[in-house]
């Protein structure tokens, strides 16, 4: 059921136009690529009102899947550690860092 896009994509978008979100999915969590998870974090959190409301829709049967209000406290305060590690890692990607030029 997760990736039935057939069911769940349209009810997306119909939620985004209701609340006059801009048309967007959210980004993959992939464990290669760096700072995957802080994308998809921030994307949830700026999108919760839409992801709350497509989850709650019980005939796309997501429920089983709908965040508490405790865990999206935690997905805040995990998002606000990884913005950290993120502008860390972008200096990194800025600047052709080697580790070899620390020796």
């Amino acid at each position: 059921m997760i990736h039935s896009t057939t069911k769940i994509l349209p009810a997306w978008y119909a939620c985004l136009e209701e609340l006059k979100m801009a048309h967007r999915t959210m980004p993959r969590d992939v464990s290669t690529c760096w700072n995957s998870t802080f994308d998809m974090l921030e994307f949830a959190l700026k999108y919760r009102k839409a992801i709350d409301s497509v989850s709650a829709e019980r005939d796309l049967e997501l429920w089983p899947f709908e965040l508490s209000a405790t865990e999206w406290k935690i997905a805040e305060q995990l998002c606000d550690v990884l913005k950290v590690s993120s502008r860390t890692g972008a200096n990194f990607d800025q600047r052709t860092f080697s580790i070899s030029s620390l020796f």
